[in-house]
C-alpha cells in the first residue's frame, strides 16, 4: 500500500502543472482524464482487496469454529487426565495393599492352596489396571499438549490474516477516496471555466447582435415565414419528454424536434444533427436570426437546438429532460449556427 500511495503522489505531481502552453480548461481536462484513469485502476484494486478481506474473514470464522471445537476436545482430555490420575492413585494403593500385609487379613485370600491362584489373579488384574491407566494417561497428556499448541497456532494465524487483510483494504479505500476528491475538485474547476467561457461568448454575441440591429436585438421573421412556422411548431412540443431516436408527440430527441418543426414549414431535414449541420448554411453570430439552428460537437454531430430570439433557444436536450426553452449557449462545444436552405 505504501507503493500505491507513492504512485498516487508522483502521478498527482506530474499532472498538476498542466500542459505547456495549454489553456486552463484543457489543462484541467487533462488532469481529470489522468485522475479518472487512476480511479479506474484503484477501483479494480479495491475490489480485489475487498475480496481478499472477505476471504480472510470467512477463514477467520472457520478457524474460530475450529478453536471452539478444540476447546471442547481440550476440556474432554483434561477430564480424562484428571480421571486417570485418580484411577492411578487408587490402583497403586490397592496394589500395594493386596501385595503386602493386608493380604493375610483379606477374607478373599487364605493360606489354602486352592485360594492362592485367586490372589495372584486379582493382583495381576490390579497391576494390569495400573499399566492401562498409565498408558492412557500418557496418551491423553500428549494429545492435550498437541491440541493446546494447535489452538495457539490457530489463534495467531487468524489474528494475523484478519489484521493484514483489513489493513490493506482500508488503506486502498483511503487512496480511492483521495482520488475521488481530487477528481471532484478538477470537475469543479472545469465547470467554472466552461461557465466563464459561455458567459463571455454570450456577452460577445449579444454585443454583436445589438450593434448590428440597434433597438431590436434580433430581426423578427415575417409572420408567415417558414422560420416562424417552424418556431411555432417547435414550441408546440414544449413538455414532450426526450426519447433517443424519437420523432413524435410521445417523445423526441434533439434532431427529431428540429426535423418535425421544419417539416411543418415544408423544409425536410434528416433525423441526425450532423446531417442537419451539412444541410444548412453557416451564419455568423452577429447575423443570428430566429429559426436558425445551433449546433454542438464536431460538425454538429452531438446536439442541435433552434434559436428563438432574445438570446433564447428551444431544445430536446438529453435523457430525463423535456423539450424546454433555455438561455442561448455559445461556450464549450458550440460548433456554429446554420440557416435552412430555402
Amino acid at each position: 500500500m505504501a507503493l500505491g500511495a507513492a504512485t498516487l503522489a508522483s502521478t498527482t505531481v506530474s499532472i498538476a502543472p498542466g500542459l505547456a502552453g495549454a489553456s486552463p480548461l484543457r489543462t484541467e481536462q487533462a488532469r481529470a482524464k489522468a485522475i479518472y484513469a487512476q480511479i479506474l485502476s484503484m477501483n479494480a484494486r479495491v475490489d480485489t482487496l475487498g475480496q481478499r478481506y472477505d476471504l480472510a474473514r470467512i477463514k477467520l470464522r472457520s478457524i474460530s469454529h475450529e478453536i471452539s471445537n478444540t476447546k471442547v476436545i481440550v476440556a474432554a482430555i483434561e477430564r480424562r487426565v484428571a480421571k486417570g490420575n485418580s484411577a492411578l492413585r487408587q490402583d497403586a494403593v490397592f496394589a500395594y495393599v493386596t501385595n503386602g500385609a493386608a493380604a493375610s487379613n483379606n477374607p478373599l485370600f487364605t493360606s489354602k492352596a486352592s485360594t492362592i491362584g485367586a490372589t495372584n489373579v486379582y493382583s495381576q488384574l490390579a497391576q494390569g489396571n495400573i499399566s492401562t491407566t498409565l498408558a492412557g494417561l500418557k496418551s491423553a497428556k500428549i494429545r492435550l499438549t498437541q491440541e493446546r499448541s494447535l489452538l495457539n497456532a490457530e489463534k495467531a494465524q487468524a489474528a494475523s490474516a484478519s489484521a493484514a487483510a483489513a489493513r490493506a483494504f482500508h488503506e486502498a479505500q483511503g487512496l480511492q477516496a483521495a482520488l475521488q476528491r481530487a477528481l471532484n475538485q478538477v470537475k469543479g474547476a472545469i465547470a467554472r471555466y466552461i461557465a466563464a467561457q459561455e458567459a463571455a461568448a454570450a456577452r460577445r454575441a449579444a454585443g454583436r447582435i445589438h450593434s448590428s440591429h440597434p433597438g431590436q436585438g434580433y430581426p423578427a421573421p415575417p409572420p408567415n415565414s417558414r422560420a416562424n412556422i417552424a418556431i411555432r411548431a417547435a414550441l408546440s412540443y414544449l413538455g414532450v419528454p426526450y426519447v433517443w431516436g424519437g420523432a413524435s408527440r410521445s417523445g423526441v430527441d434533439c434532431s427529431g424536434l428540429i426535423m418535425l418543426a421544419y417539416a411543418a414549414a415544408g423544409i425536410f431535414f434528416p433525423h441526425y444533427s450532423g446531417a442537419q449541420y451539412a444541410d444548412t448554411v453557416r451564419v455568423p453570430l452577429w447575423d443570428l436570426r430566429p429559426g436558425d439552428l445551433l449546433f454542438y460537437g464536431w460538425h454538429g454531430d452531438q446536439h442541435v437546438a433552434m434559436y428563438l430570439g432574445h438570446h433564447e433557444m428551444i431544445e430536446a436536450e438529453t435523457t430525463g429532460t423535456r423539450v424546454h426553452v433555455t438561455p442561448l449557449r455559445l461556450g464549450y462545444g458550440f460548433a456554429g449556427a446554420g440557416r435552412p436552405r430555402v
